[in-house]
């Protein structure tokens, strides 16, 4: 297949991009300055020069490609608009093929154990706008639609869990909130990878979960980038939380737990992240990068 993929040079769609190439796929990957074309071309795609504001360079690499891999967002509080705009042009031009798009685990209904894709609720706060983005890509005329809902993804000394623990180095303490007992599920970015492979790959539509079995504890993945960043662990209250980091403190207040039955039922397996041990093991691991070297595992 000859996949497009926006933010090919990204955490999550520069994996997307390897496990494609290595499967045999062509991928062109949208890339918006000079580092991004040199990670996309590393990753083994096609660089396309743009950004997700560029709506006719979506279009025509879209019209080009037999699929679409949507894994780019904005930062900014356009970022709504912006998604919009750049998937409604790249529906309108993709004539036939796959579109599979990247969505977020607080889609679900808010529980401790993990969910099924069709326990739903609507989101509210920063992540509302998501409910209208999955619909716009599962009632595409002509095209299959797929919607990925992630959970905390990390691996590879980056994502998300990067960030944490840079904060935790910062602020001379990993602190999780009030008693730490909300619950999020994880996953291997390079597990999430191969899940959107079998996607693009079989006939399936609909929305689909990808996580590992097991839920993590936000204490016990603090106490883990407590460790990994070589500061001390302690709790706060959720006002102090929200002051101190923004609407951060929300996500991680919240449950998010999520079941990959549907993903499973399809052959996939998170392997990766079994043979770290999870996100807490890939935080202890000095391999995975998340902490100084000499450390030790």
């Amino acid at each position: 297949m000859h996949v497009f993929v926006t933010g090919a040079s990204g955490f999550i769609g520069s994996a997307v991009t390897r496990a494609l190439v290595t499967r045999g796929h062509r991928v062109t990957g949208l890339a918006r300055d000079a580092a991004a074309v040199a990670k996309v071309r590393a990753a083994g795609g096609e660089p396309v020069p743009g950004s997700l504001a560029d709506l006719a360079v979506l279009a025509r690499a879209a019209e080009a490609a037999d699929a679409v891999v949507h894994t780019a967002a904005t930062t900014g509080s356009d970022r709504p608009v912006v998604d919009a705009a750049a998937v409604t042009a790249m529906l309108d031009a993709l004539p036939r093929g796959v579109f599979l798009s990247t969505s977020a685990a607080p889609c679900t209904r808010s529980s401790r154990e993990p969910v099924a894709e069709e326990e739903n609720a609507p989101p509210d706060g920063p992540l509302a706008w998501l409910a209208a983005a999955e619909q716009r890509v599962l009632a595409a005329p002509r095209v299959r639609g797929v919607i990925v809902r992630a959970p905390m993804v990390y691996g590879d000394a980056a994502g998300p869990l990067a960030g944490l623990v840079h904060a935790a180095r910062q602020a001379r303490a990993a602190r999780y909130i009030d008693d730490g007992a909300a619950r999020w599920s994880t996953v291997h970015v390079r597990d999430l990878a191969v899940g959107y492979a079998l996607l693009l790959e079989g006939d399936a539509r609909g929305v689909f979960h990808a996580a590992e079995a097991e839920p993590v504890a936000m204490a016990a993945l603090f106490a883990a980038i407590a460790d990994a960043a070589e500061v001390p662990l302690a709790s706060w209250s959720l006002a102090a939380a929200r002051a101190a980091i923004g609407p951060m403190a929300d996500f991680l207040a919240m449950d998010a737990a999520i079941h990959a039955g549907k993903l499973c039922r399809l052959g996939w397996t998170p392997r990766v992240g079994a043979s770290v041990g999870g996100i807490i093991g890939a935080l202890g691991n000095p391999a995975q990068g998340y902490r100084p070297a000499q450390s030790g595992a």
